[in-house]
């Protein structure tokens, strides 16, 4: 089952919303994420969070509607993304796909792509995305699609990837340790529909980008 949810940061263009949650099974709102929804008349199945940024109009509105909402206390353990995304896994979400995770809260961005680490470890499919980047995770090798992206970087997220092979990249590499801090593997390029990317051990991020 795929989940979509919508967070509060930088709001994902039309295209992009509609391209995701067409196919979607669940829409999920966090808190102001809603302001998107609202602008563009489009009403999720569950809003969450404490409310504290959603513009009051568009609360009412969603209140009124067939949404369902679940409020939470301002003071509490989790940010309202992670709630929203534990939501999507207690509805049995295999897919979730993140958007409005990226802005000027860099705080709040690095905390979504813990949240990527955590939906791994439940051995959910999740992917944060914006206009601009496609971000995920991955612990075992796998085919790096394009999708019509230029870029892709490649990062240690929590330890050495060892044994770190790329084919058919402009920037290839061979059996190489990448490690935390290690640049090497920023900003490659796609050369053909794919790429093989294969290594050992460990959890790579993967930052697919345009300009």
């Amino acid at each position: 089952m795929k989940a979509v949810i919508i967070s509060g940061g930088k709001a994902p263009s039309y295209a992009l919303l509609k391209s995701e949650i067409e196919h979607s099974d669940i829409i999920i709102c966090a808190d102001s994420g809603a302001d998107c929804l609202y602008f563009n008349k489009i009403i999720p199945n569950y809003l969450i969070g404490d409310f504290d940024s959603i513009n009051i109009k568009v609360f009412e509105y969603f209140k009124n509607s067939s949404c369902k909402i679940i409020k939470y206390p301002s003071k509490k353990d989790f940010t309202d993304t992670f709630l929203a995304v534990e939501k999507a896994i207690q509805l049995k979400a295999t897919d979730i796909i993140l958007l409005g995770c990226t802005g000027s809260r860099i705080d709040h961005f690095m905390g979504n792509i813990n949240i990527l680490y955590y939906c791994l470890n439940k051995n959910i499919e999740a992917v944060l995305k914006d206009d601009n980047n496609n971000i995920f995770l991955k612990k075992h090798s796998f085919i790096l699609r394009n999708k019509g992206y230029k870029y892709f970087s490649l990062l240690a997220y929590n330890g050495t990837v060892s044994g770190l092979t790329l084919n058919d990249v402009k920037y290839q590499l061979d059996n190489y340790n990448l490690t935390i801090g290690d640049s090497l593997t920023i900003s490659n390029e796609f050369i053909s529909e794919s790429a093989n990317i294969k290594f050992n051990s460990g959890v790579l991020a993967v930052i697919l980008s345009k300009d």
